[in-house]
């Protein structure tokens, strides 16, 4: 066995490039693969670790009269209830902090890096914003005409996706342009004696139906919102959820096909070398010894490969977990790699190479000596297919080329596989792409105004100007999704929903936004029935007509109507649309939305998104390269006696590139169309998924231009490959041939 053993390192001196090409790409998909899902298990423990010892809220709430015994009241329900205040305050470079109250009790700030504050003139920030600029600690800033010390890094419960506002375009996070900071209650008192008080409570159980409904007999309610609905929260969470299952899946799938690719490309191997493992059990080996010799070599690429794979995952962990926590306002509490991830990535590729190459040994090695030294090539007798076609017109070159097509499907299919791979990956970028400008475009084709107040309570008068609303948040009866229901006056000129057809929608109907249409999956003519938020009351409406709208899942009805719903006084309104500033006392204001903010959000939101596009597209590239110029150098070995035959004949080598590899673009090319239906099935499911429970839908588009763009670079990716692949042609001996006689 030692004698065998020592073929080994002869093999993979002549195997150079297939050897060290399959450990490289067990090695990445290995890495992409633990270091991805270590990601995701590591800031999803962060996350439940967060919430639970800073005592996240499970509500907030405005009340409509002062506590008169808070404590008693707390003890008789089994509650807690803090009051916070918040103001926004504006920075320079155009940043704005929503400034809060250290609270002790409820949404306890944690802090991610430095101290905790210790006097009134110092201050945390968020880590969302001081990762976003780069802020120092010890950095003194400017909050409300009072300077303070930034000591410390925070991240607050309620605000794990820190937007500053939760309606229409006011998803999109922008770290440069708003972020968090805590100050001390007493700094609070200084700098804003007027802040906006809201109020959070944490029940035992995480419910909130008999927490609200004491509160509304108590104290009465002007705003109510769950933690579950608070966009705040959920797109935190629905984001992360999302990527779990990208993460999980995406990359299984990449390491799979990885091994499937290794296991078929190492069985081949075993094939080519049937005139030596006949000579070694003409000498006596035993058929067992020769298979256990024959698992040397994929067991050696399995295992190092993927020990590799999960070592360098360690390496790129840290920077994905960086981009994260800085993308996600979450402490990090742990940063491991999962010994499940692990073990996978370790044991995946040994268990479908291995035992791969011994069925393939196996069943050669049952053959007798002779037989196995009679021929250096696999059998050459035309199968069904080939005759069928009856090859006896067209030149030799064609026809040639035709036949090594049809012997070799099992190539043709491993690199229609590799292609598929890769083109998959290239392809997702660009539907990302075309996506993401698609949300983008509808966000602001319906929106003639600049700003959006949202008001602490309804009013019956307007002496502020604008276009005055209504907007109150409903729920499906399910209670999975919570949306908005608006109510704008009949001759609105700020606000128009248009159809798919460009035509604008006229107020005096039903309407609701395609991302509540597909997330419901209604259509005009349908019903829908919702209810009120806060009093859980039952409404069911018909659709009238479906709005081009993404951004949020809304219903859009007159205004009058959904006062009469809400049990609103006629002519009230909580919100007001303005295409310039007004000026509207701040403790009148719940939030203040800017479209230009909003604006520059969606850029800055999709800066990143082109880093993310081209990062998989270089990974695609590069495993694209791998996968086919195994597949097409395997090919070149596999044909090394036909290469050499054709050369004593005279062939030229851009006759023997044309026959030996022509066929592959046939196989790539097919690879990359098959690419093009999985992926709009596969992104489909995916974003419906990980929408779901949030308020917008994400289009799907392909453009033919991202297709051509994809299509070319895959094209490219493989003419790099046949090169390293036409050297090795031109490699071959004549003299191949003639030893082959002879033997």
């Amino acid at each position: 066995m030692n004698t065998l053993l020592k073929r080994l390192p002869r093999t993979v001196r002549s195997n150079q490039w297939l050897v060290y090409g399959s450990i490289t790409l067990v090695m990445l998909a290995c890495m992409l693969y633990a270091s991805l899902n270590a990601v995701i298990v590591d800031i999803r423990e962060s996350r439940l670790r967060f919430e639970s010892e800073s005592q996240m809220e499970s509500a907030t709430f405005l009340p409509q009269k002062p506590f008169t015994d808070l404590s008693n009241f707390e003890h008789d329900n089994g509650l807690t209830i803090e009051r916070r205040r918040e103001i926004d305050a504006a920075v320079d470079s155009g940043l704005t902090l929503r400034v809060f109250e250290r609270t002790t009790r409820v949404d306890i700030p944690a802090i991610t890096a430095g101290r905790n504050m210790q006097a009134d003139d110092e201050m945390l920030l968020g880590q969302t914003v001081a990762t976003a600029l780069k802020t120092p600690l010890g950095t003194k800033m400017t909050l409300l005409g009072h300077s303070f010390t930034v000591v410390g890094f925070t991240a607050v419960p309620d605000y794990m996706y820190p937007i500053r506002t939760t309606d229409d375009a006011g998803i999109i996070l922008d770290p440069k342009a708003f972020g968090i900071a805590v100050i001390t209650p007493a700094a609070m008192d200084t700098c804003a004696p007027t802040a906006l008080a809201t109020w959070h409570v944490k029940t035992v159980d995480g419910t909130t139906v008999s927490a609200r409904q004491a509160l509304n007999e108590t104290v009465g309610l002007t705003y109510w919102q769950d933690i579950t609905t608070n966009a705040r929260y959920t797109l935190a969470t629905v984001k992360l959820e999302g990527m779990a299952s990208v993460s999980t899946s995406m990359p299984l799938v990449i390491l799979l096909l990885a091994c499937l690719l290794l296991a078929a490309a190492q069985g081949r191997m075993v094939r080519m070398q049937r005139a030596q493992l006949g000579t070694l059990k003409a000498m006596g080996y035993s058929t067992w010894e020769l298979v256990l010799q024959e698992l040397a070599l994929p067991a050696l690429i399995a295992l190092s490969g993927s020990v590799l794979g999960v070592l360098s995952s360690i390496l790129t962990m840290r920077p994905l977990l960086n981009f994260m926590v800085s993308y996600f306002s979450i402490p990090l509490y742990v940063a491991t790699i999962p010994w499940r991830a692990a073990i996978i990535g370790i044991v995946a590729p040994v268990f479908f190479t291995v035992p791969a190459v011994a069925v393939v040994a196996t069943r050669l090695l049952g053959q007798a000596p002779v037989k196995l030294m009679q021929a250096t090539a696999l059998s050459t007798r035309p199968g069904l297919l080939e005759r069928s076609l009856h090859l006896k017109r067209g030149s030799f070159q064609n026809r040639f080329a035709t036949r090594a097509a049809i012997r070799g499907l099992t190539r043709l299919t491993l690199l229609m596989l590799g292609a598929m791979l890769a083109g998959y990956l290239l392809l997702f970028g660009g539907a990302m792409r075309d996506s993401m400008s698609t949300l983008v475009r509808s966000a602001f084709q319906d929106t003639q105004y600049n700003y959006t107040y949202a008001l602490t309570a309804p009013r019956l008068e307007n002496p502020w100007g604008g276009e005055a609303l209504t907007s109150e948040p409903f729920t499906t009866t399910d209670g999975r999704l919570t949306f908005q229901v608006v109510g704008l006056p009949a001759t609105s000129t700020l606000f128009v929903p248009h159809d798919s057809k460009g035509q604008a929608i006229p107020i005096d109907r039903i309407i609701i936004t395609r991302a509540l249409a597909q997330k419901l999956n209604l259509k005009v003519g349908d019903s829908l029935t919702m209810q009120q938020a806060a009093t859980g009351q039952e409404v069911t409406l018909p659709v009238d007509a479906v709005a081009e709208m993404y951004t949020t899942a809304t219903v859009i009805m007159p205004q009058e109507r959904l006062n009469s719903i809400v049990g609103a006084p006629l002519g009230s309104f909580n919100a007001v649309l303005s295409a310039t500033s007004l000026q509207i006392p701040a403790q009148d204001v719940l939030t203040t939305l800017s479209m230009v903010q909003s604006r520059a959000a969606f850029n800055s939101a999709i800066m990143p998104l082109w880093v993310a596009l081209g990062s998989v597209a270089v990974i695609a590239v590069f495993i694209a390269l791998l996968a086919l110029s195994i597949v097409t150098t395997l090919t070149v070995e596999e044909e090394r006696f036909t290469i050499s035959l054709l050369k004593v004949l005279g062939y030229r080598p851009e006759e023997l590139n044309r026959m030996v590899l022509g066929s592959g673009i046939v196989a790539v090319a097919t690879g990359f169309i098959l690419g093009i239906p999985l992926l709009l099935a596969s992104l489909g499911k995916l974003l419906s998924t990980t929408t779901s429970g949030i308020s917008f839908s994400l289009p799907i588009r392909l453009s033919p231009l991202s297709i051509l763009v994809c299509a070319v670079i895959m094209l490219a990716t493989y003419l790099v490959s046949l090169r390293a692949a036409r050297r090795k042609v031109l490699g071959v001996q004549m003299a191949v041939s003639l030893k082959a006689a002879r033997e």
